[in-house]
């Protein structure tokens, strides 16, 4: 069982000292410094109409800093979910055998 803690906590550390998540940082930085697209984020957040929030939306996306940060949070995203699902995998028991 040490093992599979020692393991994964080196998995945590090899992300940490990602490029991945270094990118995604640093354009997490530059979207939290950009007080016009985080105006943006809040209406489209705050909003109830379809057609407001794809104007929004449309807007949000044509910064590069935003565009930027969601690629690496999906890439981070997906990896997470694979690892949970191979965690899954060996945890998912249902009933006594």
């Amino acid at each position: 069982m040490d093992n599979i803690i020692d393991k994964t906590k080196a998995l945590i550390n090899a992300f940490e000292d990602s490029d991945l998540i270094k990118k995604l940082e640093h354009y997490k930085l530059l979207v939290l410094k950009n007080d016009k697209l985080l105006e943006l984020i809040d209406k489209y957040n705050a909003s109830d109409d379809d057609y407001e929030k794809i104007s929004l939306k449309k807007k949000i996306n044509s910064y590069d800093e935003y565009v930027k940060y969601m690629k690496y949070y999906n890439e981070l995203f997906y990896y997470v979910m694979d690892i949970n699902k191979r965690f899954k995998k060996y945890t998912d028991v249902r009933g006594c055998k």
